[in-house]
């Protein structure tokens, strides 16, 4: 019990915490690795000095990439026009209704290359448009009427988002055309779809 209490006296506790840290940092000064030749004042000062040095060549490097970046000659604009798509109504349709933005539109269409070798038909489906399911239909239909007939004529190097058409483009090096019949369509079932 007095070794106890004898330990809870603060002159003992402050001896104690000065013996152990003059074993740590004075005794075995032959071992490059203990912690007194660690905390030497020659080997703070070589690290310091290695931290400098390691901040201003990142200082420069940073400097230097930022003068490349201020120095780099403007993008050339390409005098190249930006490939565009093209509409032709090949039939009007009937009635005076056009389908427009949230109505649901029942379709049939083939997809052709420029000579005419037919890649792809769908059977008869329903798209709402402004659903972005197939937003290059969806948004050139706008305005046919009821068994209108539309093609739609894709460049070979029109950029798209579209993956499958990407890949029908970029497979068949050749533009391409949509032939797309409007069967029917019903107005507004989605109020709240955007056609932009």
């Amino acid at each position: 019990m007095k070794i106890l209490e004898l330990l809870k006296n603060p002159i003992i506790k402050t001896i104690g915490i000065v013996t152990i840290l003059y074993f740590a940092l004075f005794a075995d000064k032959k071992n490059p690795e203990s912690l007194g030749n660690r905390l030497s004042p020659e080997k703070i000062k070589q690290h310091v000095s290695e931290v400098t040095e390691k901040s201003k060549f990142i200082i420069t490097n940073v400097q230097m990439a930022k003068e490349a970046v201020k120095n780099q000659p403007p993008q050339q604009i390409s005098d190249e026009p930006v490939a565009q798509i093209s509409i032709e109504d090949l039939e009007i349709g009937e009635g005076e209704e056009l389908l427009s933005c949230g109505g649901e539109a029942e379709i049939t269409y083939g997809i052709y290359t420029k000579d005419s070798k037919q890649l792809e038909f769908s059977k008869p489906e329903k798209i709402v448009i402004g659903s972005r399911k197939n937003y290059l239909i969806e948004k050139n239909i706008i305005g046919m009427k009821k068994s209108g007939i539309r093609t739609i004529e894709v460049p070979q190097k029109f950029q798209t988002g579209d993956k499958k058409l990407y890949e029908l483009l970029k497979f068949n090096q050749t533009d391409l055309k949509y032939q797309i019949t409007l069967l029917s369509f019903v107005g507004n079932v989605d109020p709240t779809a955007t056609c932009d």
